[in-house]
């Protein structure tokens, strides 16, 4: 989905979920550990496992409920290095165009 932002990736998780009988836990794989694996790279990321990158997002809300969830990013680990207040500049006029998309 080319018009989606790169901070509203549940939006295509979303859209994915809707088109086939995946469920949240499976499509969080594929963009992760499966990605990973694609990318081969996944010796070094994609999975939470000793001796990887301790690349992670933390979230208040539980995405496997809910995948709007990752909508909602409360803190950021990179290589192990913890960014506990993330920010991200939202385009609101592309944000309101989604939004009714997702509302139909």
């Amino acid at each position: 989905m080319s018009y989606v932002t790169h901070y509203d990736l549940w939006r295509e998780l979303d859209h994915f979920m809707r088109q086939t009988k995946l469920n949240a836990s499976q499509v969080i794989e594929l963009v992760t550990k499966s990605n990973a694996e694609i990318l081969g790279i996944d010796h070094q990321t994609g999975t939470i496992e000793v001796g990887k990158y301790a690349d992670l997002i933390m979230m208040e809300q539980n995405p496997l409920e809910n995948i709007k969830a990752l909508s909602d990013v409360a803190m950021v680990m990179v290589r192990g290095n913890l960014i506990q207040t993330p920010s991200v500049t939202r385009i609101q006029a592309v944000d309101e165009l989604l939004d009714t998309v997702w509302s139909i």
